[in-house]
């Protein structure tokens, strides 16, 4: 890594026994690449609408012994990308960015998560409907890093996530201005079992929660409008009570977004954050954007 390499040699798909590949998302790969079977890891892949190469898409799909794998697309989003990740059944950690100043381009409910998923990054490239068109948590006990993009989110949808064994890092953008949720939602108390740091963005209400929930989380990032926030309880429930609940929180980040609200409605609401945090028996920081 860290070369100026811009394209591998033809030769490189000869190397039939490689097992680990890693090149600079600009680098471009070879015809052929579907002949390296013994590929385990690959960081990164770069996809782009290249005449001049074959459809490299086509021969990941042959690569079904990787566990390791980081996209790099610099074309636009085609569908055929899915059904390729679908055959790679032994696939632990998948990345994908986007590299055309774009972000979201395509969905992903066709993908079926291998069992033995440990770590998704789609956050800022791809996204999925809603969390229950793919999450199965008795199906994923080993996923804990999952940073995703959905279209709409449900009470139901914060439940699944809840319930995965094993997650410790949660990123989740409802990341579409038509649909979103309509208001707040609750974190169940004994959900989230093992999360360390949460993110929560796009979301147009604050979040409550619950006594036992997220028993392990240390940082939390949240990201709401304040005009939607006018209506939190300052110190019976609400946003307030929520925070006091979680007896690991070290740092609250909160990111506001301030279209449409005067500055008495931000400055009350700042009162009512400093005060959720002041109540939480670990004193954890509050960072407020």
């Amino acid at each position: 890594m860290g070369t100026s390499i811009c394209s591998l040699p033809s030769t490189v798909v000869q190397l039939r026994h490689l097992m680990c590949l890693y090149i600079e998302s600009y680098t471009r790969l070879p015809n052929g690449i579907g002949s390296l079977t013994s590929l385990e890891e690959l960081l990164f892949l770069r996809i782009d609408d290249d005449d001049s190469i074959a459809d490299i898409t086509d021969e990941l799909g042959q690569l079904t012994g990787l566990r390791v794998l980081s996209i790099a697309l610099f074309s636009n989003w085609n569908d055929k990308l899915v059904e390729c990740l679908c055959k790679l059944r032994k696939i632990q950690n998948l990345y994908i960015e986007v590299r055309n100043g774009r972000r979201n381009i395509g969905g992903l409910d066709a993908w079926v998560a291998p069992r033995h998923l440990r770590m998704l990054n789609t956050r800022w490239s791809c996204w999925f409907s809603t969390v229950q068109t793919w999450v199965n948590p008795l199906l994923l006990p080993d996923l804990s890093f999952l940073s995703i993009a959905v279209r709409e989110l449900e009470q139901a949808d914060l439940d699944i996530l809840g319930k995965l064994p094993a997650l410790r890092y949660l990123d989740l953008e409802v990341d579409h201005e038509d649909l979103g949720i309509l208001g707040g939602f609750v974190v169940g108390a004994g959900s989230f079992p093992c999360l360390v740091r949460s993110g929560f963005g796009g979301f147009v209400g604050p979040v409550v929660f619950e006594h036992g929930a997220m028993p392990s989380l240390k940082t939390l990032h949240v990201q709401f409008a304040v005009r939607e926030a006018r209506e939190i309880p300052s110190s019976d429930g609400g946003f307030g009570k929520g925070l006091g609940n979680l007896p690991s929180l070290q740092d609250v980040w909160v990111y506001l977004n301030f279209e449409g609200a005067s500055n008495e409605e931000v400055k009350d609401l700042k009162v009512v954050l400093r005060h959720s945090v002041e109540i939480n028996t670990n004193h954890p920081r509050l960072h407020i954007y």
